[in-house]
């Protein structure tokens, strides 16, 4: 496993004092953070001092990087890595790397997505019964249609989640690809 080279995200002194412009197109910055609380750690797993102090590691290679990375949240469980490019914090992480015990936390795998979706055609299969029990008391009863709009409402929620995760996902994937050819020199 290689050690990145760590620099400061800011640093006046530097030009230019920016990370993210003192990086070139083919490499990655691994930043370290906290899983639970998402502040800003050390290589060691500490937290900075002063927030004029954090870092984040420089790799030229992504594999590099992801090995870093799986072999950091084995040592350290609570820590959470992002692997960027040189766009930074423009865009979401190429990958986010934690501890394989907190994978079923996250909410951009099969299993939330099937529930998302369950839990929609839930609520409009539950919204049925209590729009026609509304239409058989001749519109008498309010409280059965207004909770039905709400079911309705709440599973195009649950929908609209589901698709921004995807999407977000997808977006992901391909600029993950378009790092990879612009290191390999594809691009």
């Amino acid at each position: 496993m290689t050690e990145g080279v760590e620099i400061r995200l800011f640093d006046p002194r530097r030009k230019p004092p920016d990370w993210t412009d003192v990086m070139s197109p083919t490499q990655c910055a691994v930043l370290l953070q906290d899983r639970r609380s998402s502040a800003p750690l050390s290589s060691d797993g500490r937290p900075f001092a002063k927030r004029e102090d954090v870092t984040c590691l420089l790799f030229d290679r992504l594999d590099a990087a992801q090995e870093f990375c799986e072999a950091k949240v084995l040592e350290l469980p609570n820590i959470c890595c992002e692997i960027m490019n040189a766009q930074g914090r423009a865009h979401p992480p190429l990958i986010v790397i934690t501890h394989p015990d907190y994978h079923r936390e996250d909410d951009t795998g099969p299993i939330w997505s099937r529930r998302r979706r369950l839990f929609s055609v839930g609520l409009v299969l539950i919204s049925g019964p209590l729009l026609w029990l509304d239409w058989r008391s001749h519109a008498r009863l309010v409280v059965p249609t207004l909770l039905a709009f709400n079911c309705i409402l709440l599973a195009m929620r649950f929908l609209y989640w589901d698709f921004g995760v995807r999407h977000r996902e997808n977006e992901r994937r391909k600029r993950l690809a378009a790092h990879r050819k612009v290191e390999a020199g594809d691009a």
